[in-house]
Protein backbone atom coordinates (compact mmCIF):
# COMPACT_ATOMS: atom_id res chain seq x y z
CA UNK A 1 0.00 0.00 0.00
CA UNK A 2 1.30 3.42 -0.93
CA UNK A 3 0.48 6.62 0.94
CA UNK A 4 1.36 10.20 0.13
CA UNK A 5 3.07 12.27 2.80
CA UNK A 6 0.30 14.84 2.44
CA UNK A 7 -2.16 12.12 3.54
CA UNK A 8 -0.24 11.76 6.83
CA UNK A 9 -0.88 15.37 7.86
CA UNK A 10 -3.46 15.81 10.61
CA UNK A 11 -3.71 12.08 11.41
CA UNK A 12 -4.10 11.34 15.12
CA UNK A 13 -1.11 9.63 16.74
CA UNK A 14 -1.80 7.10 19.48
CA UNK A 15 0.75 5.42 21.76
CA UNK A 16 -0.31 1.76 21.90
CA UNK A 17 1.54 0.97 25.12
CA UNK A 18 -0.31 3.58 27.16
CA UNK A 19 -3.34 4.11 24.93
CA UNK A 20 -2.55 7.82 25.04
CA UNK A 21 -3.26 10.43 22.39
CA UNK A 22 0.02 12.17 21.49
CA UNK A 23 -1.20 14.74 18.96
CA UNK A 24 -1.49 15.15 15.19
CA UNK A 25 1.10 14.62 12.48
CA UNK A 26 2.19 18.07 11.33
CA UNK A 27 5.26 17.20 9.24
CA UNK A 28 7.61 14.42 8.19
CA UNK A 29 11.40 14.23 8.19
CA UNK A 30 12.60 12.63 4.95
CA UNK A 31 16.03 11.50 3.81
CA UNK A 32 16.74 13.54 0.66
CA UNK A 33 19.05 10.85 -0.75
CA UNK A 34 16.64 7.90 -0.55
CA UNK A 35 13.24 9.59 -0.20
CA UNK A 36 12.43 7.42 2.82
CA UNK A 37 10.70 8.81 5.89
CA UNK A 38 13.04 9.13 8.89
CA UNK A 39 10.56 10.49 11.45
CA UNK A 40 7.08 11.87 12.00
CA UNK A 41 6.79 15.31 13.58
CA UNK A 42 3.79 15.42 15.91
CA UNK A 43 2.15 18.63 17.07
CA UNK A 44 1.32 18.02 20.73
CA UNK A 45 -2.13 19.03 21.99
CA UNK A 46 -2.41 22.33 23.82
CA UNK A 47 -3.77 22.40 27.35
CA UNK A 48 -7.04 24.35 27.17
CA UNK A 49 -6.12 26.33 30.29
CA UNK A 50 -2.75 27.37 28.88
CA UNK A 51 -3.67 27.77 25.21
CA UNK A 52 -1.31 30.74 24.80
CA UNK A 53 1.80 28.66 25.54
CA UNK A 54 3.64 26.75 22.83
CA UNK A 55 4.56 23.13 23.45
CA UNK A 56 7.48 21.49 21.70
CA UNK A 57 6.75 19.09 18.87
CA UNK A 58 7.55 15.39 19.24
CA UNK A 59 9.82 13.69 16.72
CA UNK A 60 8.92 10.01 16.44
CA UNK A 61 11.41 7.83 14.55
CA UNK A 62 9.84 5.89 11.69
CA UNK A 63 11.05 2.60 13.24
CA UNK A 64 8.64 3.23 16.16
CA UNK A 65 5.59 3.50 13.90
CA UNK A 66 3.54 0.30 14.12
CA UNK A 67 0.88 1.05 11.52
CA UNK A 68 -0.64 3.89 9.54
CA UNK A 69 -4.39 3.61 9.23
CA UNK A 70 -7.03 5.67 7.47
CA UNK A 71 -7.43 8.11 10.36
CA UNK A 72 -4.81 7.14 12.96
CA UNK A 73 -1.10 6.33 13.36
CA UNK A 74 -0.17 3.79 16.03
CA UNK A 75 3.29 4.04 17.61
CA UNK A 76 5.34 2.18 20.25
CA UNK A 77 6.22 3.75 23.58
CA UNK A 78 9.71 5.26 23.69
CA UNK A 79 11.53 7.99 25.58
CA UNK A 80 10.37 10.65 23.08
CA UNK A 81 6.86 10.78 24.55
CA UNK A 82 7.62 13.63 27.03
Amino acid sequence: MFIKTSDLRHLDVINIDEGRYLGNVCDVDMDPQTGKIRALIVDRPVNRFFWFTRRDDIEIPWKDVITVGVDVVLVKNRTWHR
